[in-house]
């Protein structure tokens, strides 16, 4: 047998397996959600074919709007918060490489995300709990019990409250990313800057920063595409509330198709949110990484 062909054969041989699980766990779905669209169906039972009306609903359905502007809001503000903590904690851990706390400082800021998204959301939902929350007994007893507030029942406080906790979720992992990046720096780039007297906040704005580039497109990306798919802590914190003020897309999606059970709407926003977020996607990739 021709050597290419055994060589086709070969690769073919382990491309198949990932190729078969891709097209039924992803390409599936989506072209099955894609069908659905075009039908009003509630889950069981016949479909009615209705062509576009799902999708002519969306253009007046001010609750799909308000959580796309929802889902909006939670990227342009998780964003830049996420990414400078990030960049802080990871100058700050990277400096202090030679102390015998590293492991532990890097144990500690990574340990949440390993928690589960909904162990994380009820256990601040215990935290912010107006009447028995730790937040409002530790404002009491320390002499601020003015400042104690109703925090998931406040539309302004209930956003702030979720992006807090995303916040401290996923912010151990975007420093681990960045320590790493740091430490890929060549150190005797470092070195020539500490002979020339540099201190550590010089290093970091004129010599980490922009080597890090990179890995922070990486970051932006990531944290860009994951705040888009918000739904565990507005799901069981708020439940979206109060007043819709905390609903993401994903969210309204979940309503639709398990509580009012109307799949062939659901779907339908699945569909264009899909693609909004596939060209948001490639936009961001294309303008942070460029042909890298």
């Amino acid at each position: 047998m021709n050597i290419k062909i055994q060589d086709r054969i070969f690769i073919l041989t382990f491309l198949l397996p990932p190729i078969l699980i891709y097209t039924v766990f992803v390409v599936y779905p989506i072209l099955s959600g894609l069908a659905t669209s075009f039908y009003q169906w509630r889950g069981t039972g016949d479909k009615t074919w209705i062509g576009f009306e799902n999708y002519i609903k969306l253009l007046s359905d001010e609750n799909f709007i308000n959580s796309l502007v929802n889902t909006i809001k939670y990227s342009v503000v998780q964003v830049p918060i996420i990414l400078f903590l990030g960049l802080l904690f990871a100058i700050l851990i990277s400096g202090s490489s030679g102390s015998k706390w590293i492991n532990f400082y890097r144990s500690s800021i990574f340990m949440p995300f390993v928690l589960p998204g909904v162990a994380i959301a009820l256990l601040w939902s215990t935290i912010f709990n107006p009447i028995s929350g730790l937040l409002n007994l530790v404002l009491e007893s320390v002499g601020l019990g003015a400042l104690a507030h109703e925090w998931l029942g406040d539309p302004t406080t209930a956003f702030w409250a979720i992006v807090w906790v995303k916040t401290w979720a996923t912010v151990g992992f975007y420093t681990l990313l960045l320590i790493a990046g740091i430490s890929n720096i060549p150190k005797e780039v470092l070195e020539a800057a500490d002979i020339d007297g540099a201190s550590r906040w010089q290093k970091s704005a004129r010599i980490i920063i922009p080597m890090l580039s990179p890995v922070v497109k990486v970051v932006v990306i990531f944290l860009i595409l994951n705040s888009l798919k918000m739904f565990e802590e507005p799901q069981l914190m708020t439940g979206g509330g109060p007043n819709r003020a905390t609903e993401p897309v994903s969210l309204y999606m979940y309503e639709q198709a398990f509580s009012n059970f109307n799949f062939g709407y659901a779907s339908a926003i699945g569909v264009v949110f899909f693609v909004l977020t596939f060209i948001f996607s490639i936009f961001t990739i294309k303008t942070m990484g460029g042909d890298d």
